[in-house]
């Protein structure tokens, strides 16, 4: 079995700085011997031993919430949804008896070791892509349940039907009467929820017969960003009328960043954003948007986990319905 006092052997350091490293202790060690340490211990195929496991066998009552985010420039939990889906998760996991910790990641294999150091019971994990959910499930056996995870793996996750939020959402706009319609969010990856949304959008427009390739504008999930996105909108080729948004915060963004230009909303384009968050009701015009239920998402995470900690491992997938709410941010188009 591969030691502590392997890795230091091989790396060339002591063997507190391997324990430091590998149980996240690291302030004090140089980026450089973090790296070597850690990629050492892949390569060896480290796991702590058994009598260590044995000293903390105990249950610790603590539940993580690993959070991923991959959008450039993007904090961490800054999207208004992810944060009131934390508020959520904690309240529930509180009512469980145990105790939430927050980790904001972006190395799968890391985020595992760092788990095992800290003995957790279990990990609710936003935002991961389908290759990190594989290495997970090899580096970590505590029970997991994944938030939003698009992946074939047998796992327990908890979801929305987000493609066919999107096309509900881009129908609306198609029965208002209009033609040119972008989708305006994070650039869309083979296997996340963006691509789901994505692909409703295309769906709905490609039933009306229109090109299914209208135009995407990507733009991150924050109010600030709405500034490029509406110039993009505003010097696209195609006179765009209306568009499809992939998260509230944007989309109210959006009809500020166009009324500076002198473009109203809905008068002269109209927008649909998704998330119903609690201030889409609250902007002028209010906001036509998809809710998803976070409340309920939450809960049924926490569920799942708790399940599973009382021993139930069959994985289980649950996929919540979309619904559509109609508010002021959509009329039909007016020339430009």
């Amino acid at each position: 079995m591969v030691t502590i006092a392997d890795i230091a052997r091989v790396c060339g350091v002591s063997k507190m700085t391997v324990s430091n490293v590998l149980n996240g202790r690291d302030e004090r060690v140089s980026a450089a011997t973090r790296e070597r340490v850690r990629k050492t211990a892949d390569d060896l195929n480290y796991q702590p031993s058994a009598a260590a496991r044995s000293l903390s066998a105990a249950r610790s009552e603590i539940i993580s919430l690993v959070y991923y985010d991959a959008a450039e420039g993007d904090l961490g939990l800054s999207n208004p949804h992810d944060a009131m889906l934390l508020g959520e998760i904690e309240r529930h996991v509180s009512a469980a008896g145990k105790h939430l910790m927050i980790h904001a990641a972006t190395d799968a294999a890391d985020t595992a070791r760092r788990l095992r150091s800290w003995n957790v019971d279990g990990a609710v994990f936003l935002g991961v892509l389908a290759d990190d959910v594989e290495q997970l499930r090899r580096h970590q056996d505590v029970p997991m349940v994944f938030i939003d995870a698009y992946t074939d793996a047998e796992i327990s996750t908890v979801g929305l039907d987000d493609e066919q939020g999107s096309y509900e959402a881009t129908r609306l706009l198609l029965a208002a009467g209009h033609r040119s319609i972008a989708f305006v969010g994070p650039r869309a990856t083979s296997d996340g929820v963006i691509n789901a949304r994505y692909t409703g959008y295309r769906r709905a427009l490609s039933e009306a017969g229109l090109d299914a390739d209208q135009t995407q504008v990507v733009a991150n999930v924050s109010f600030a960003d709405a500034e490029a996105a509406a110039d993009k909108l505003l010097a696209h080729p195609v006179k765009l009328t209306a568009a499809v948004v992939t998260a509230d915060i944007l989309a109210i963004g959006l009809i500020k960043a166009l009324s500076r230009r002198g473009i109203q909303v809905p008068t002269d384009f109209s927008l649909v954003g998704f998330d119903d968050l609690p201030i889409a009701a609250m902007v002028t015009p209010t906001l036509s948007t998809v809710r998803q239920d976070i409340a309920e998402k939450a809960r049924a995470a926490v569920e799942l986990l708790t399940d599973q900690l009382g021993g139930r491992r069959d994985p289980r997938r649950i996929t919540l319905k979309p619904r559509l709410v109609e508010r002021e941010s959509v009329a039909p188009p007016r020339a430009r």
